[in-house]
């Protein structure tokens, strides 16, 4: 679920479906297919602002082989940069984002 920051954003998903969903929101939803391996996710817009009834615009966005393959490329090099970095900083790799309450 996505709230747009404008109504113009919501209008042209509303009107044009997929073709407009932005760049990130697709990327973030093909990812998210890619983690859990659906190969379908359901993608919702939601704005406050549109009368009752009108607030809310859902579609099917379908796998995307493509993105899964660059995924598949991209996130080991990703991640194993990421290492790199927090190695660099005494982190372990799995730990950077537990809380340390001593």
């Amino acid at each position: 679920m996505k709230c747009p920051n404008t109504t113009e954003v919501f209008i042209d998903l509303a009107l044009n479906g997929i073709n407009a969903m932005k760049k990130e929101y697709v990327a973030q939803v093909q990812y998210s297919m890619w983690i859990t391996g659906k190969d379908a996710w359901h993608f919702a817009n939601y704005d406050p602002r549109m009368p009752g009834g009108k607030e809310i615009v859902h579609m099917p966005v379908y796998r995307d082989e493509n993105m899964m393959k660059e995924f598949d490329e991209q996130i080991p090099e990703f991640i194993e940069k990421m290492n790199e970095g927090l190695n660099k900083l005494g982190v372990e790799f799995g730990n950077q984002w537990r809380v340390n309450n001593g």
